[in-house]
């Protein structure tokens, strides 16, 4: 009899994503694309929004506009003394105040070090603000609504979309070859081959999985299966590599987990103009191309902010394979099919959506990208539910892989046939 696809855990991934003999076969340095640092956005991050939501970096954002500048007047800044030690300036800084003078320094602005009193306080601004970054930081991504309305203003939609006038964004051409994909059974996830007490006890890991962590550990494998190639998998790598899919004022992408093609298995990824859309990260050793991705929250998390990372993380998945596939070819063409996976697992509930791109919106626009639902699978209501969502999981994950490794294979073939550079062949 054959045994469960979901009894066999994942072991020792992160010990197994960087063999250290890998690594010698490429090079040491790559470029990485510059994203936002420090808990806030840019100004410019706000300037552009069609519309603001109250959030805590809105507020903090009015805050320090409506702020007069930190500084002595005249009057103040003369004394029997002479001037004021820069230490009596930093400590009527706020600790915002305190950030951007760190930054100015490090990006460009005057070499502060030197001033008396400065690296004191510095190391005290830092103390005290340690606790508040942890929670700051998370401002300028997926955990802010303002983080979903640029996602919508740059052309970026979520599921069930509706324009200003009414309208929404059409499926992808092949959502019904997607959608029968999923809905196939595998023999190896089937009532004869998962008992009752099997289910239960999978209820239970997900009743008691309140965070993110605790949802990796105990649910997720369960899902995941025994997997074959830990070289396709990866995942809390920030994708900073890519090329911005905005403009960079929001944070890499970072997804949970994620499915990509082996290292070195696409020639095209490895050029210099493709590597940004391919080659999500600068460490070699990792996945490349990934259009498979999971979002994971505890009970206690948010499913909003799972919502907003997968459409975040599917529309950069989307637009790698859209390249990929046209590599060679006239990159302005799309044909409205999805190649790219998104999956949420929150509270028992998994859900399963496509990500396909389209053309601009107009002469010199960005590609537009959607996110759709392909169906929801309630994992703890009763055992063929469960079978239903795991057997989707696994055909959705294998679906995936078979579009990225048709595109592959090619692009490379089309890359095999071009003419050797300087043979003058055209």
């Amino acid at each position: 009899m054959s045994q469960p696809e979901f009894s066999i855990s994942r072991k020792h991934l992160l010990s197994e994503q960087h063999p250290l003999q890998e690594l010698s076969r490429y090079p040491s340095k790559t470029r990485k694309v510059g994203h936002p640092e420090g808990p806030h956005p840019p100004p410019n991050f706000w300037d552009k929004l069609s519309n603001i939501w109250l959030t805590e970096g809105a507020l903090e954002e009015l805050d320090r506009r409506s702020s007069p500048p930190t500084r002595h007047s005249s009057s103040q800044g003369k004394s029997k003394g002479g001037n004021h030690p820069v230490a009596d300036f930093l400590a009527h800084c706020s600790t915002r105040s305190l950030e951007e003078i760190d930054m100015l320094s490090r990006h460009g602005g005057p070499d502060l070090s030197d001033l008396r009193g400065y690296r004191k306080f510095m190391e005290i601004s830092r103390k005290t603000r340690t606790t508040t970054n942890a929670i700051t930081i998370k401002i300028t991504g997926p955990h802010d609504r303002n983080f979903h309305q640029d996602l919508i203003d740059s052309g970026v939609y979520p599921d069930e979309y509706e324009y200003p006038d009414g309208k929404v964004p059409p499926r992808p051409n092949n959502w019904k070859e997607i959608n029968k994909r999923l809905a196939q059974r595998r023999s190896s996830l089937s009532q004869s081959q998962i008992s009752d007490s099997l289910f239960r006890k999978f209820k239970r890991l997900n009743a008691h999985a309140f965070k993110e962590e605790q949802t990796s550990i105990s649910v997720i494998r369960v899902l995941e299966g025994e997997n074959n190639d830990i070289k396709c998998l990866s995942g809390k790598i920030p994708f900073t590599n890519l090329n911005h899919l905005i403009d960079g004022n929001i944070i890499p992408g970072n997804p949970y987990l994620f499915y990509g093609a082996r290292p070195r298995t696409a020639e095209p990824a490895s050029s210099h103009k493709a590597r940004p859309l391919y080659r999500s990260s600068t460490q070699y050793d990792l996945p490349i191309i990934p259009n498979f991705f999971l979002a994971a929250k505890g009970t206690g998390g948010a499913l909003a902010v799972a919502e907003r990372q997968s459409c975040y993380d599917g529309a950069l998945g989307a637009r790698g394979m859209h390249y990929l596939q046209l590599y060679g070819q006239d990159e302005s063409m799309y044909d409205n099919t999805s190649s790219t996976i998104t999956a949420i697992y929150y509270g028992g509930q998994l859900k399963i959506y496509a990500t396909h791109s389209a053309q601009p919106n107009g002469p010199g626009g960005r590609p537009e990208y959607y996110m759709t639902q392909i169906n929801t699978w309630g994992m703890t209501g009763n055992v063929e539910n469960f079978l239903q969502g795991a057997s989707a999981f696994k055909n959705a994950r294998d679906w995936a892989k078979e579009q990225r490794d048709r595109s592959i294979r090619q692009a490379n073939e089309r890359q095999s046939n071009e003419p050797p550079v300087g043979s003058g062949v055209t």
